[in-house]
């Protein structure tokens, strides 16, 4: 099928590229990058997930005027919603939604370029990259728009310029609460510590306006965000847990699992400290992967930056692996036919889940104890 073949071609011509010194200008990669995207969206037109669906869903409640507030982020995704459906006499939803998704993902490469040192390999590695395509492109997640803001800010701090990244950073926050999971990083190296509040303010003071002027009270804005996690079972060893109880969910045994990660996290945040800051981030992603009882498969989405830049070790194994496993989750995104063999698929999808589980565990181990990064 399209959507495979297309995997494949992609993972053939990354190795290539990774094996070759590219001399292709950076404003080429970038056309080139834009319009790949755009073939595989036209390839795929009418592929759609209960994620593109949400946002959809969520600028129908601002259209309404609803006091309802399902979306799992701040109001940023329900206003993009919401223009989508305006726009729907001119373009579907579903294809407005993607294109601005495709236009962060682009856009990415502009701080990834500098990032890497002005590096046209890795350039052309993430704009041939199949992860974040299929994620944005074929999946419709919005990813790609709080990971631009969120490497623009790294990229300010690493000039330092400290207000303009946490700026920039408490946008990426507003847009997707992710980004906070790693600033601590940041935190440890900066002299000024209590410009760190900054974080806080698009977040705030977009979420009062909104408030303003729809009925939605401000606390249930943040109660859901709060609230959101990923998939418990999904992955790793929660899933190794709801296989021991015969996949009978056990609330106190979730809920244990997610404080211990937690508590694990923020200090495994704090312990570790390369003098490469992007590496330091890098490995801390890399043990969220590893120990999370939560999960969503769109998260590698964030990985991949930090493993073109930094090429750590297992890193073209990791790519293969993922965009593999990428491929297999969200083909029923892209063709009935998996839905409609939904329980035999999704036993698919878990074996190779686990499999990719296991390859994070051993990525993380190589990675953790080097302190230096290997092509």
């Amino acid at each position: 099928m399209p959507l495979f073949v297309y995997t494949f071609l992609s993972l053939i011509l990354i190795l290539i590229a990774s094996k070759k010194d590219i001399k292709i200008p950076f404003s080429v990669i970038v056309v080139f990058a834009f319009f790949l995207r755009l073939f595989v969206l036209a390839l795929f037109l009418t592929s759609s997930s209960d994620d593109i669906n949400t946002f959809l869903r969520d600028g129908q409640h601002l259209l309404d005027r609803s006091p309802r507030y399902d979306a799992s982020y701040f109001p940023f995704i329900g206003y993009l919603g919401l223009t989508s459906l305006y726009l729907k006499n001119f373009i579907h939803p579903y294809t407005f939604l993607k294109i601005i998704f495709t236009i962060f993902d682009v856009a990415i490469l502009i701080p990834l370029y500098i990032l890497s040192k002005k590096n046209l390999q890795s350039t052309l590695i993430y704009a041939l990259n199949p992860i974040s395509i299929i994620t944005l492109n074929i999946h419709g997640q919005m990813d790609s728009i709080p990971l631009f803001f969120f490497l623009s800010g790294l990229l300010f701090f690493m000039k330092n310029k400290l207000l303009t990244s946490l700026l920039t950073l408490s946008y990426a926050i507003y847009t997707k609460p992710w980004p906070i999971l790693f600033v601590v990083p940041l935190f440890k190296k900066a002299k000024k510590k209590l410009l760190f509040g900054i974080l806080a303010f698009f977040p705030l003071i977009l979420t009062f306006i909104h408030s303003l002027f729809f009925p939605t009270p401000l606390l249930d804005v943040f109660e859901k965000v709060k609230n959101h996690r990923g998939i418990f079972g999904a992955w790793g060893f929660s899933k190794i847990a709801l296989y021991l109880s015969n996949y009978k969910p056990i609330p106190l045994i979730e809920l244990l699992m997610r404080r211990i990660f937690i508590a694990a996290f923020i200090v495994f945040s704090l312990v570790r400290d390369d003098k490469n800051l992007l590496r330091t981030i890098l490995v801390i992603m890399l043990f969220l992967f590893v120990f999370t009882p939560t999960f969503g498969i769109q998260w590698f989405t964030w990985l991949v930056p930090f493993i073109i830049i930094l090429r750590p070790k297992l890193w073209r194994t990791f790519l293969i692996l993922v965009s593999i496993y990428m491929t297999f989750g969200f083909a029923w995104d892209a063709y009935q036919y998996y839905r409609d063999i939904m329980p035999f698929w999704n036993s698919v999808i878990t074996r190779v889940g686990f499999f990719v589980w296991i390859f994070m565990i051993v990525m993380f181990f190589q990675n953790v104890l080097s302190k230096t990064s290997k092509s």
